[in-house]
């Protein structure tokens, strides 16, 4: 048979735990992905108005532009962490930790501005301006009193 020494040598080698960094980088692409999946209903509202003898409707899709920059915050997020690794003021998870709040606020953000346009929306067709500033996702639609029916 074998030496008794050969039975000790472990099998499998343990793997290392991994970092604090990479903990931090996994639930920061967690978090973005649901922070992106919930500012979409954020994003998407429509409402109709009536004045003069006009119907105003508009339609609010999810922005691409807020998806983009939720994005964009979370990696430069991750990359200036990854340059200030080990740095001692603003280390990686103090940087990883701002770019979370980044991505929370820009979540926020998007919520807020739902009954902002949608306000602003509704006064502004009711004191006459027929076409008013709105963000790029959002699409108006005007039918006359001869079409409304």
């Amino acid at each position: 048979m074998g030496d008794a020494g050969e039975l000790t040598e472990p099998v499998l080698r343990p793997r290392p735990e991994p970092s604090q960094f990479t903990k931090d980088a996994r639930w920061l692409v967690v978090i973005v992905a649901l922070c992106i999946l919930v500012q979409q209903p954020g994003s998407t509202w429509s409402t109709t108005f009536f004045h003069a003898g006009q119907e105003f409707d508009f339609r609010s899709s999810p922005a691409l532009g807020t998806t983009l920059l939720t994005v964009a915050v979370a990696v430069g997020g991750f990359l200036v962490a990854v340059a200030r690794r080990g740095a001692s003021r603003f280390d990686e998870h103090t940087v990883m930790g701002l770019a979370l709040a980044g991505v929370l606020g820009l979540t926020v953000v998007v919520w807020l501005l739902m009954p902002v346009q949608m306000t602003w929306v509704q006064w502004a067709v009711e004191h006459g301006q027929a076409h008013p500033f709105v963000l790029g996702n959002v699409v108006e639609t005007t039918r006359y009193a001869d079409s409304i029916g």
